[in-house]
């Protein structure tokens, strides 16, 4: 059971975070342009996994990412970058749609949140604004990205589970 101490928010189910160190990390990319929440993330997974398949990239401790490398404060909307990815531990060869990349690894902020993907938001709002707000932390100049738990297809959005990775020095 989640108490409300072990929270950082009455509205939403995130967790207070945990520093995590991550090591760098082998990717299969594929990007989508476009204002955030509003891409086609159906198609977007769907090719992405269709490039594992065919390149027999199947291995243990697979991470499904989201990887945002635009700042969305300063951004345009038809500019913002979303980066699905799938860790790989195999040599592949790029292809026009999926690329092959290395995310850095480093020290973390990691902030668990459970509930619909629709929320992302204002749970982001409450991380930012309300609780990082007057805490020490100095951010790095690398992206933030999200670790997708489970399964949309398979699981109710209320108990969809997202690692919110917040890069610190």
């Amino acid at each position: 059971m989640l108490f409300k101490r072990d929270r950082i928010s009455s509205e939403f189910d995130i967790k207070i975070p945990k520093l995590i160190e991550r090591t760098k990390r082998k990717v299969a990319v594929y990007t989508v342009i476009g204002e955030y929440g509003k891409q086609d993330y159906t198609t977007c997974w769907s090719k992405l996994w269709s490039f594992i398949n065919q390149n027999k990239l199947f291995g243990m401790r697979m991470e499904f990412l989201g990887i945002f490398p635009d700042d969305p404060t300063t951004t345009p909307n038809e500019e913002y970058r979303f980066e699905a990815c799938i860790t790989i531990n195999k040599e592949a060869q790029d292809n026009d749609e999926v690329k092959i990349k290395e995310i850095e690894g480093g020290r973390y902020l990691m902030f668990l949140y459970t509930g619909c993907y629709d929320n992302f938001k204002p749970v982001y709002d409450i991380i930012y604004n309300e609780y990082l707000a007057d805490k020490d932390y100095k951010f790095r100049s690398a992206p933030w990205l999200e670790k997708y738990l489970n399964n949309p297809e398979k699981t109710p959005p209320h108990k969809l589970r997202t690692e919110i990775y917040i890069p610190i020095e």
